[in-house]
């Protein structure tokens, strides 16, 4: 049986290898790289490395030592002949997964097998999205990568040196899981922008969705406003808020699912509600607007004033909702859930989520949680009503009517 496993390994090892070395191959086809190896080198690296692993595991760990330096040399010996022999600087890209590939192949002897295919699935997208990685960063702004810093900045060097214990009565302030949040969900937007620039502005019903990635409030402020100045695509905007907004309860469907799975059982029912019904009609008024092109003017999302904002807005959430259900049991939650809907739902979806794990009742933090949605539902309806033009908030009044009616049963009856 070990025999078998040992074999297995092997064979994944050079697969994976093979997976790598086809993209090198592609690239090379393509004119997009140099020669250096490809699609009958790379598994070879692998296999190299695996057999390094195994002679070292069965003799002495010096021979896999010995085996990481001569593939090392062998690399450089191979970039330096070739950039001599194009007389050019060249990158070093593919050495480097070359030497990567080599540790794909010890990963796999170890029985690593999620980690080496995971790394090979990361190395060879990175490959694959050359053009479009050196476009993206040939666009980005000043302020762009400042922003880029900052959240480096408070996700890996201030959150780890943040202690990951309570204090205060009943310990409801926790610096560690409070500060991560601030990461949570600043990596959301982070994503969200990051989405938008690689796509691009591609019509309203992109940038609806994109924009709900980053803020769905935003984005139904924004097209509430051009609604009064151009009539003419009102139900286009109309369908790029409703988008957003479903997206937002994709948002919370996901920030429960990675942080409480048990939670995300007991919620997954009612989100999946609200999300059918507005691809409905979302589908239904997409067929009747028209084709237009749309932009949505999105600042960076992410400086260190909101950020701080935030955090200090979750902390006293999760006080609140703490203390609430000590004092006022479930009645207590669903004030808070309904007074936090108002301003932001990442903030009661991670502190119920949160304290849900703890000693909350999960039906207490899923209602309390779905609350918090229609309030913020409500509240986007009013934006489009008091910003935008009357026929454009006629369909969102109507249809958010509707959806917070469904909510409000769902609670009820799920």
């Amino acid at each position: 049986m070990a025999e078998l496993q040992l074999f297995v390994n092997f064979l994944i090892a050079l697969a994976l290898g093979g997976l790598i070395g086809l993209e090198r191959e592609y690239a090379r086809y393509r004119k997009r790289g140099h020669d250096y190896a490809g699609i009958r080198t790379f598994p070879l690296i692998a296999l190299f490395g695996a057999l390094s692993a195994y002679l070292g595991d069965i003799f002495n760990h010096w021979i896999l030592l010995m085996g990481i330096i001569l593939i090392g040399i062998l690399i450089l010996i191979s970039y330096f002949s070739v950039s001599y022999k194009q007389n050019k600087y060249i990158g070093a890209t593919s050495e480097v997964a070359g030497f990567l590939t080599f540790f794909i192949g010890v990963l796999a002897y170890f029985n690593e097998l999620k980690l080496a295919v995971t790394l090979t699935v990361v190395i060879t997208t990175i490959l694959y999205s050359r053009s479009v990685l050196h476009h993206f960063a040939e666009h980005i702004k000043k302020e762009e990568m400042s922003d880029t810093l900052k959240f480096a900045i408070i996700a890996f060097i201030i959150l780890p040196f943040l202690p990951n214990k309570g204090y205060g009565p009943y310990e409801i302030f926790n610096p560690f899981i409070i500060w991560l949040m601030v990461v949570f969900v600043s990596g959301i937007s982070f994503i969200g922008y990051i989405l938008k620039k690689w796509f691009g502005e591609k019509g309203i019903e992109m940038a609806g969705i994109l924009g709900g990635l980053i803020s769905s409030t935003a984005t139904t402020t924004s097209f509430a406003e051009r609604s009064k100045k151009e009539v003419n695509i009102f139900k286009a905007l109309a369908l790029g808020v409703i988008l957003a907004n479903g997206v937002m309860f994709v948002r919370i469907a996901v920030i429960v699912l990675i942080l409480n799975k048990n939670l995300f059982v007991k919620i997954l029912l009612p989100i999946l509600i609200l999300v059918v019904i507005t691809t409905i009609f979302s589908y239904i008024l997409w067929r009747i607007a028209k084709d237009v092109e749309g932009k949505i003017h999105l600042t960076s999302p992410f400086t260190l004033k909101p950020a701080l904002k935030f955090g200090i807005f979750f902390a006293i959430i999760l006080a609140l909702v703490k203390l609430a259900d000590v004092y006022l049991s479930s009645k207590g939650v669903y004030i808070v859930s309904f007074i936090s809907g108002f301003a932001d739902v990442d903030a009661i979806t991670i502190s119920l989520s949160q304290l849900a794990k703890i000693d909350l009742a999960e039906n207490i933090a899923r209602n309390g949680i779905i609350i918090a949605a229609l309030t913020n539902v409500a509240v986007k309806g009013g934006i489009a009503f008091f910003f935008g033009g009357r026929k454009f908030w006629k369909i969102i009044v109507s249809f958010y009517a509707f959806l917070i009616a469904i909510g409000v049963l769902t609670i009820i009856l799920l």
